[in-house]
């Protein structure tokens, strides 16, 4: 109000009222009316299996600085060293922790077989690439099969990060045996001659025998503890978990606000993928599948959180469609998903990647697992990962707004002589007005549209029942993304 006949109580939270040393005394403080969009701190979490070589104690998280560290905390070749460095190598920007969980006691260590064959006739090299890691043996002309076994046992065994270690079997075989216990050694990929130009030693012939027997993986229940009050953003996991699944509705929930986004590679064959599908339907976690990859699942899931936590920091909104996931190797040809199946897994809770010429991986569409509300009813309300990274950060830029700009205010009714007289009291107008200039400044963000509908559609209130309670439905309408492109392109006759 102004003028000579109005009323207008400036208050202060510094300056006494009735203070009688002359002078001119001035307090400072922020107007947060017009402040931009709060920084959105992004805070990533790997989830991992360590080896009893590392220094960690697991349950704990530890701030992640580089490969190093994470071979020192949890073991050289450790899932948590593989999951570091693929995320390291996607976003070495975003802070990151990782936490380590100890193998099972009753666990049990998958093993697989390469078999030695033939008689070499000329010298070469036996390409072998081991969960992604490329590990060549040199091969003389007149080597023996023993010799090429112990040869090869001596070059996996040097390469520390590897996932597994190499021993002498029956005759001239090589056992693998895996250094996780769990279900997680299932899924490292043993192959030869991966890349173009890579061929056997003449005379020499290899026989594999995939990795299998792993049984029994570690809880996580710990690490939920341990992590049960703490802001993360972004969660790398080692592998399915429905104790997970469950934490991550926990913190989305409106009285926790803890919104976390989590991470999942799954390995199978594509009528497997299909038939697992039923078992999962969360918001808040994306799977990525793959057949046949080179590198193990639980890197593409480091590499994919990466990727995405960068990017969703950035914008929330936007698809990560062509973007690289650095340092995956793409399965053949054979073992790729045709358009037809990766429509199918786009409908069933998959997201989905494609390969260049050179074999780099690329995204195509990121979703989550979500197909179905609470009533089991079919939707497409949470399909993409942009609508909870949007809505995740929509609610934390309001809340924080919130807080700043009436930190300690009164709640009056509209038309109230208290709101007109005193500038600590706010209404459900004010409150409504405020909520229209950060829903346009979303809009100018690129994150929703509609913003002058969707602001005067929404509705505040105050309690009947409370007088310290303004009750709001908030609309908003998350902007599109350009994913398909449908025309009819007609030809003069």
């Amino acid at each position: 109000m102004s003028g000579s006949n109005s009323v207008q109580t400036i208050t202060f939270n510094e300056i006494p009222y009735a203070f009688l040393v002359p002078g001119t005394y001035v307090e400072m403080r922020p107007n947060y009316t017009n402040a931009g969009v709060f920084d959105w701190p992004a805070r990533v979490l790997i989830v991992a299996q360590m080896l009893s070589s590392g220094t960690a104690t697991p349950g704990v998280p530890y701030q992640l600085l580089s490969e190093g560290q994470a071979i020192a905390l949890f073991g050289a070749g450790s899932q948590a060293q593989e999951m570091a460095w693929a995320f390291l190598e996607a976003n070495p920007y975003t802070r990151v922790d990782i936490i380590g969980v100890a193998d099972a006691a009753a666990g049990v260590a998958a093993t697989g077989t390469i078999t030695l064959g033939g008689a070499v006739t000329a010298a070469g090299t036996l390409n072998l690439y081991l969960a992604g890691r490329y590990v060549p043996v040199a091969v003389g002309a007149t080597d023996t099969l023993a010799t090429i076994q112990t040869n090869t046992i001596a070059a996996i065994n040097a390469v520390v990060k590897l996932p597994l270690v190499a021993s002498a079997g029956a005759g001239t075989s090589i056992t693998l045996t895996a250094k996780h216990k769990g279900t997680i050694g299932n899924g490292l990929n043993l192959r030869t001659n991966y890349r173009r130009g890579d061929a056997l030693p003449p005379g020499l012939t290899v026989a594999i025998i995939a990795m299998s027997g792993g049984l029994t993986d570690p809880s996580l229940s710990g690490v939920i503890s341990a992590i049960s009050s703490t802001w993360y953003t972004d969660i790398a996991l080692p592998f399915d978990d429905t104790l997970m699944a469950a934490e991550l509705d926990r913190r989305y929930g409106a009285m926790v606000g803890l919104d976390a986004h989590a991470y999942v590679g799954v390995s199978g064959t594509y009528a497997a993928l299909v038939t697992a599908a039923t078992g999962f339907n969360s918001r808040f976690r994306t799977r990525i599948p793959v057949t046949n990859a080179p590198n193990s699942p639980w890197v593409w899931a480091a590499s994919l959180c990466g990727v995405q936590a960068f990017q969703s920091s950035n914008d929330p909104a936007r698809q990560t469609r062509g973007l690289v996931l650095p340092g995956l190797l793409a399965p053949a040809d054979i073992d790729a998903f045709y358009a037809v199946e990766r429509e199918i897994l786009l409908t069933l809770g998959y997201s989905t990647w494609n390969s260049m010429a050179d074999g780099t991986v690329v995204i195509e569409r990121v979703v989550t697992e979500n197909k179905t509300d609470t009533l089991g009813v079919a939707t497409t309300a949470w399909q993409d990962i942009m609508a909870p990274k949007v809505y995740s950060r929509i609610r934390y830029d309001w809340r924080v707004f919130v807080t700043l700009q009436y930190p300690n205010n009164k709640l009056a009714d509209d038309g109230s002589l208290a709101a007109e007289a005193d500038d600590t009291v706010v209404t459900p107008s004010r409150m409504k007005g405020s909520w229209a200039g950060r829903s346009r400044l979303y809009e100018q963000k690129g994150w929703i549209e509609e913003s002058a509908a969707t602001a005067q559609a929404s509705i505040f209130v105050r309690d009947g029942t409370d007088r310290n309670r303004l009750n709001a439905r908030q609309e908003v309408r998350r902007i599109g993304n350009l994913m398909v492109l449908a025309g009819a392109l007609e030809f003069q006759v």
